[in-house]
């Protein structure tokens, strides 16, 4: 797997180092207010050692066409907190209590809190996108955001839905978690003054690259320790996640789909229901599954980036979309 000492990702993080300052700095910004409780949540969640990737592809979207202004930085930002936002609410409506390794803004504050900043966040980036005074933008982020919300729904609606397809699966993560990545790269090709075909291309190449890398993180509930992952693992079905290394398992194993059902009939593991569920998926190769069709959806984000475009862009782009696909966490 690829270390992320020499990935792309770090490469981007380089070479956008001092965007990304611009970006931050936006952030605080924006995270100001006297009701100190939205600034200290907004912080701890913000600085939580996430991987930034939504931002950072806005960024390198926009220098793929060698834009010079400064107009994709809030717009990043925009990003980044409807993506905030989602966190803290994922967070709440999961009873999690850790994010990155570390306690969640919920297990800090506590959920009402949580929800209501996460709400604050939203507004926040509506305030935003007004002050940028593009009604396209305006219209393409809301659009998003509604899907994101929708997304948030399907997912529930479909709480350990022991039927679920691998076609229903890909559509809860289309619009749970890609939608965000087909976002960011839109914004940095809208931003760049792109013509509507390039735009829609790079839009398709984020959420491509989006699906390959939330099958990704799919997978490696099931593969990963949770020391290595930085954060708890193999909690998917405890949380009535029916997901893809566990769709494909199942077809495979009437032995395992009986267990999940008596699962999902409590509501919740015995002890030995986590480590019994995870050899048997492994058994099965469910991640290997997972990972080749995220493997497929990077090839297809890259197949999707435009000719004529910056070279070293363009490369660091597929690389990013390869390497959403085979990430060690």
């Amino acid at each position: 797997m690829t270390d992320l000492k020499t990935s792309p990702l770090e490469r981007a993080v380089d070479l956008c180092r001092s965007d990304m300052e611009l970006v931050d700095a936006c952030i605080h910004e924006n995270l100001q207010s006297d009701i100190m409780m939205i600034p200290a949540i907004g912080h701890y969640i913000v600085n939580s050692g996430g991987k930034r990737l939504r931002p950072l592809l806005c960024l390198l979207t926009a220098r793929l066409f060698n834009y010079q202004g400064t107009r994709h930085i809030p717009l990043s930002v925009v990003v980044e907190f409807i993506h905030t936002a989602s966190l803290l609410h994922d967070d709440v409506v999961d009873s999690s209590d850790q994010r990155r390794g570390n306690p969640s803004a919920n297990g800090v504050w506590g959920n009402q809190a949580s929800v209501l900043v996460g709400d604050y966040l939203f507004s926040r980036s509506f305030q935003m996108m007004v002050a940028d005074g593009d009604m396209a933008m305006l219209k393409l982020m809301s659009d998003v955001t509604n899907a994101l919300a929708e997304g948030e729904v399907l997912q529930l609606s479909r709480t350990f839905h022991l039927e679920m397809t691998e076609a229903e699966c890909l559509e809860v993560i289309e619009r749970k978690t890609a939608v965000l990545f087909k976002a960011a790269s839109e914004v940095g090709a809208h931003a760049a003054g792109q013509d509507a075909d390039v735009v829609a291309a790079l839009a398709e190449y984020g959420m491509c690259l989006g699906v390959a890398f939330q099958l990704m993180d799919d997978a490696l509930d099931y593969l990963v320790e949770a020391e290595q992952a930085g954060k708890p693992v193999g909690h998917d079905l405890e949380e009535g996640k029916i997901t893809m290394p566990l769709i494909h398992a199942m077809k495979h194993d009437a032995e395992l789909a009986k267990r999940v059902e008596e699962i999902s009939e409590r509501d919740g593991y015995l002890e030995g229901d986590r480590e019994w569920i995870r050899e048997r998926v492994a058994a099965q190769d469910g991640s290997g599954f997972t990972m080749a069709r995220a493997r497929d959806y990077a090839e297809r984000a890259k197949s999707l980036l435009p000719e004529h475009t910056d070279p070293e862009i363009k490369s660091l782009l597929a690389e990013l979309a390869d390497f959403s696909a085979c990430r060690p966490y």
